[in-house]
């Protein structure tokens, strides 16, 4: 089968780049090796006026079943323990990620997007004329064929395997467990804590729906361990039941190529294969929001596809110098990020007051 675009990875940046390169006339092919509606390691916090922006011009305003309860946060209180808390007020949409993706999905069904779910990307190659993809869809494999190639496929991306195996990404593992019941925290704000002996890991909490969400961020394989001891934290001061066992878990690797993306090392597109989103690596500094950057880079990726086939020029020159605003602003937080984890290591008196700026400047920035 022969498409003008393959778009692999259903969440919001594949979603809106496979949608707009249906508005511009190509016939689009959003992947997704999951079928949907498909659970997702994710705080589902819409961040950013830009990502509710986006969210409301591409796809509509977002329907009551795709929220929770509560349906927004008054903002966030971030902790450090032992030390003090600083809030940040900022009213945030609140959703789970299945159900965000799984209307967005729908929304470019609508519009014309052919999508295939359960198709696992084997193998992506470049050729003559565009590129290979192979899937696996359970016992079967099919060679798919696209002139352009997006990958949307998240941190652990095999588009970004595939088309740039020199790329050495340091990774960072988020794992997250919910639990039934309340806590002895205000359920209107994301908790963010900051233990000063365990930066640059951190931990999160947050309620919704009855549910308590609790994520652990840091390197592969200490998370459990790490969470074990979370949750004795969170049973002495807050009242969790630390004997109940998780409804569901999950988990996901978070790339952290920053420095290669602000200096350029990595440049996150290949001839007519463009990265989006996590798969490039584009999560905001500090916070971690990934929504937006992740939309807006897969809308400049679509508009450099576009220009891409009215000029006959390469995507990848064009798309690189769209994206030029997002990696200048990486590199004016990328030094909030590393301030505050040699904050953390010098003890972290100032730490609260350095996680409230950070926080501000990146919610101001996108």
């Amino acid at each position: 089968m022969v498409y003008d675009v393959i778009v692999v990875g259903a969440g919001p940046s594949g979603s809106v780049t496979a949608k707009k390169c249906v508005e511009q006339g190509l016939r689009t092919l959003l992947l997704e090796k999951r079928r949907l509606p498909r659970d997702k390691v994710c705080s589902g916090m819409i961040m950013g006026p830009v990502a509710h922006a986006l969210i409301k011009d591409e796809f509509g305003d977002l329907p009551d079943a795709v929220l929770t309860q509560p349906s927004y946060l008054f903002g966030y209180l971030l902790h450090v323990p032992g030390i003090g808390s600083e809030k940040v007020d900022n009213s945030t949409l609140l959703t789970w990620r299945r159900n965000l993706d799984y209307w967005m999905v729908q929304r470019t069904r609508a519009y014309g997007v052919e999508v295939l779910e359960g198709a696992l990307v084997v193998n992506v190659t470049r050729q003559t004329q565009g590129f290979s993809v192979v899937v696996k869809m359970g016992e079967k494999w099919e060679e798919l064929l696209a002139r352009f190639v997006v990958g949307a496929d998240g941190g652990n991306s095999a588009v970004r395997k595939a088309l740039f195996p020199s790329v050495k990404v340091r990774y960072a593992q988020v794992y997250q467990e919910h639990y039934r019941g309340e806590l002895d925290l205000d359920k209107n704000y994301f908790h963010w804590f900051y233990p000063p002996e365990i930066s640059p890991e951190f931990f999160d909490v947050h309620q919704k729906d009855g549910l308590i969400i609790v994520d652990v961020c840091g390197r592969i394989g200490k998370m459990v361990k790490r969470l074990a001891k979370i949750k004795n934290f969170l049973a002495k001061d807050y009242r969790f039941d630390s004997s109940q066992e998780p409804v569901w878990k999950g988990g996901c690797l978070q790339p952290a190529i920053y420095p290669e993306l602000t200096s350029h090392s990595f440049k996150p597109a290949l001839g007519n294969a463009l990265l989006v989103g996590d798969a490039a690596g584009l999560a905001m500094p500090v916070s971690g929001e990934g929504i937006g950057t992740g939309m807006k880079s897969g809308l400049l990726a679509a508009k450099a596809i576009q220009e891409a086939v009215e000029s006959g020029e390469p995507a990848e020159s064009i798309y690189l110098l769209e994206i030029r605003g997002i990696l200048s602003m990486f590199g004016e937080l990328y030094p909030c990020f590393r301030r505050i984890v040699d904050e953390a290591r010098k003890g972290g008196q100032d730490l609260p007051k350095l996680l409230r700026e950070g926080y501000l400047k990146t919610l101001k920035s996108f």
